[in-house]
């Protein structure tokens, strides 16, 4: 059931007669009182210079490419985002401690970057039938270093994967995931999200990762437990060599047989993505 959004006619703002002609940005941490009150309060100075011109309603665009309508609620100098911004959270797995960078792009449009409680930006659902990539394993999301970073370039590249990867519409239960340098180490590991992995992944101690040509590999779950962010973690070196796996690509893991599990593995390579 929808609530009815309280909107408030704001006043006294500062005017802002034309649309930000380059983003602005500004950031909020996620608080208990955020969590509870089940709303974000947009900074006042951002308000005092662009909120004459926010409508009732925001847009918030995620890497993913995903599209949320999120109402925004006005009182005096004060706007909240209120009506969908649970919703938002809850897709994105959001909890205490995480940190959302926003970009205002005019418009009432705002492109948001989510990181974790590592300061690790998370792996964001392929769409909303997909899971996130837990973010477990606290010390080793700790050692991503400054090689972590892609450049502008790969920045676009990966959006451009990512968008790829959208068409793919799975039809099955599916998660997707970047590659990130602690994937491809010589311990390698991919963290599955939690409620996929308990799911689907619970009962079996070893999947099948199987590419698009049909060739498996098999690999042992270990399941990580003490906390809401437990995972199954799949060992998978092998697969990242074989199929030459680099920091940036983007893998989408779908689902396609229960018993014993097998998981379809759609690769997009950074590389194939990028404007030279």
């Amino acid at each position: 059931m929808s609530r009815t959004r309280r909107t408030r006619v704001v006043r006294n703002w500062r005017s802002s007669s034309m649309a930000a002609t380059t983003p602005s940005h500004f950031f909020k941490i996620i608080l208990p009182s955020t969590i509870q009150d089940k709303k974000l309060m947009i900074p006042i100075k951002f308000v005092m210079e662009f909120g004459d011109e926010l409508s009732d309603v925001a847009t918030l665009t995620a890497p993913n490419g995903h599209l949320w309508q999120v109402g925004l609620e006005k009182e005096n100098r004060e706007i909240w985002f209120e009506d969908g911004w649970q919703e938002f959270m809850e897709y994105h797995s959001i909890h205490y401690g995480y940190l959302l960078v926003f970009r205002y792009e005019g418009n009432s449009k705002f492109h948001v970057l989510v990181f974790d409680n590592t300061a690790t930006e998370i792996q964001y659902p392929l769409n909303k039938d997909c899971d996130l990539e837990d973010p477990v394993d606290k010390s080793k999301e700790n050692e991503m270093s400054n090689s972590d970073k892609l450049s502008p370039k790969h920045v676009e590249g990966r959006e451009r994967a990512v968008q790829a990867a959208k068409m793919l519409k799975p039809t099955n239960p599916s998660f997707m995931a970047f590659v990130r340098p602690y994937h491809i180490s010589r311990r390698g590991y991919l963290y599955v999200p939690h409620e996929f992995a308990s799911q689907y992944l619970s009962r079996h101690r070893s999947v099948k990762l199987q590419t698009c040509d049909g060739k498996q590999w098999r690999f042992r779950c270990c399941g990580h437990g003490g906390n809401s962010n437990s995972a199954k973690t799949i060992g998978w070196c092998q697969f990242c060599m074989d199929n030459d796996l680099e920091e940036g690509d983007v893998c989408v893991f779908e689902l396609i047989k229960k018993n014993p599990v097998v998981l379809k593995v759609s690769i997009l390579h950074l590389a194939d993505y990028e404007v030279n």
